[in-house]
């Protein structure tokens, strides 16, 4: 009940009164205090909203894991409120829109903190998109300013507004032109990249990309304008620009993936083991640094140790022994001990939670290549080199002794992965996302995403639904979340408007606006 009284976004009242301290907000006058919250929520980073966010929601709807747990529905598109508001509503407008507000209204006097509000602005421009791309049309541009009853903005006029937001902040960061004055910096509270300029342009550039990309089917004059722009621009050109949030705070102390998977609540989704091992003549070389053999018997030592994935949306009487015959994310990345010894993980992982990686920017410029678009290069060239870039990333910090390389090539010029310029639009189209699909793991919020903006890679009907709206036997997939019952009953007139959503309304079968219907 609390989380509801909060998610009104309104400071009136009782609540108003509780936060007038001497650690209020309202008497905290520098950025840095609510950068690092800003970051932590926009993306998920604690463990607790990224498993009922992330893990329970958009990576099972991506179809990078599946449920093990038998009293929990939402792998069979069952709802549950309160995961969705604690995963996504309350982290977003109880801190990160909330915190945004603030940093705006106290840079707005002090011209040494305009480099703090414009990375500021890049940092919630990505929560915006997460939030706006799982809801469709959202509270936006009266939210958590104190209204009571904030209007829901459509998702048309929230996306121009993040492709606004981005330009306006990279342009002004690199112009740097601050009337002579020096700039402080976020320094160690910017726990993504230490407050360095030059990083937060190529992010914002980068994201900028990946928002505009969206509009490729919905709006493809504006997503056209806006990409060539984007590629104009100074992008992420190598593996170490990728964002990534650095663990090390008390309730962030590790990647939120390798926190949960200790629970044995997922496996690894059938759909995502089986490209794998099936896209070409070779396993993928990413394979073992993500997916873990499967748990040997204690009592044969004989027994084969596979990767083995778990279909999606079994009913709870069919789930069994998963957790011993489906791999867990025990690969070689985060719990290599597991993959080379058998030994049961321990310990904790100091892998950054990546957010935006360099070879997504590589398949962005593929696709916009593949589409004819200004300044985005060669479409195999850049295809070939997001794949290779993925490959660098799943081996980061990982022991040289633990892998090779010899698979590469004969990864992405055999079977399904390889490049033929003789193959047809959607053909090429279908390659890029499965390969970005593939790379983007466990970023399940953008994996779903793309999917349902192309329709690709191909997901498999889950086994049963529980949503009746969603019928898998017709090969229909859940479109979107359905606002929660707090909304519903205290923003009733908003949230329940049969206007939202292009007129659909709301529901698991409705589409966002960008969703063009590439699936069923």
């Amino acid at each position: 009940m609390i989380a509801g009284l909060f998610l009104s976004y309104s400071c009136t009242g009782d609540f108003e009164e509780m936060n007038k301290s001497q650690n209020s907000l309202d008497t905290i006058e520098d950025p840095s205090f609510y950068f690092p919250r800003i970051q932590q929520k926009a993306i998920h980073a604690y463990y607790g909203e990224y498993q009922v966010g992330i893990n329970l929601y958009t990576n099972q709807y991506a179809q990078y894991v599946s449920n093990t747990a038998s009293s929990w529905a939402t792998d069979r598109y069952g709802y549950q409120d309160s995961w969705a508001m604690n995963g996504y509503w309350t982290p977003y407008y109880m801190y990160v829109l909330k915190y945004m507000l603030q940093i705006k209204e106290i840079c707005e006097d002090r011209t040494d903190f305009q480099q703090m509000y414009h990375i500021a602005r890049i940092m919630t421009a990505e929560g915006t998109a997460r939030i706006t791309d799982v809801f469709g049309d959202i509270p936006y541009s009266e939210a958590s300013r104190g209204i009571d009853k904030p209007k829901y903005d459509s998702q048309k006029e929230i996306y121009y507004d993040i492709l606004k937001e981005l330009k306006e902040a990279t342009d002004a960061l690199e112009a740097a032109d601050y009337g002579g004055v020096q700039q402080k910096s976020y320094g160690s509270q910017d726990l993504v990249y230490g407050g360095n300029a030059d990083s937060w342009i190529r992010l914002g550039n980068s994201l900028r990309l990946r928002y505009a990309m969206r509009l490729s089917y919905v709006d493809p004059e504006k997503a056209k304008a806006e990409v060539e722009d984007a590629l104009s621009k100074r992008l992420m050109t190598e593996v170490s620009h990728s964002a990534g949030y650095k663990p090390g705070s008390s309730d962030d102390s590790e990647h939120p993936m390798t926190v949960i998977c200790h629970w044995n609540e997922f496996r690894l989704s059938e759909t995502l083991v089986d490209a794998y091992k099936e896209l070409s003549t070779v396993q993928d070389p990413r394979a073992l640094f993500y997916a873990g053999y499967t748990q040997a018997s204690t009592n044969d030592e004989n027994e084969e140790r596979v990767l083995q994935g778990l279909r999606n949306g079994l009913p709870a009487t069919e789930l069994g022994e998963a957790n011993s015959t489906s791999s867990n994310v025990w690969g070689l990345k985060w719990y290599p001990v597991w993959n080379s010894e058998g030994t049961t993980p321990s310990g904790r992982s100091t892998d950054p939670y990546y957010f935006m990686l360099y070879s997504e920017v590589c398949f962005l410029k593929a696709e916009a290549a593949l589409r004819g678009w200004g300044n985005a290069g060669d479409a195999k060239t850049n295809y070939i080199e997001g794949i290779q870039a993925s490959f660098a990333e799943a081996r980061l910090n990982v022991d040289e002794s633990y892998y090779t390389t010899e698979d590469d090539e004969t990864y992405y010029t055999t079977g399904s992965v390889a490049w033929n310029e003789g193959d047809d639009f959607e053909t090429k189209l279908k390659k890029i996302i499965t390969q970005k699909w593939i790379s983007m793991f466990p970023n399940g919020n953008e994996a779903w995403a793309e999917f349902r903006r192309t329709g690709y890679p191909e997901l498999r009907p889950i086994a049963q639904s529980d949503e009746p709206s969603i019928n898998p036997a017709n090969g229909e997939f859940i479109k979107k979340l359905r606002y929660s019952e707090i909304e519903r009953r205290e923003n009733t007139a908003n949230a329940t408007a049969s206007s939202l959503n292009q007129g659909q309304g709301d529901g698991a079968n409705v589409r966002v606006w960008w969703d063009t219907g590439r699936y069923k």
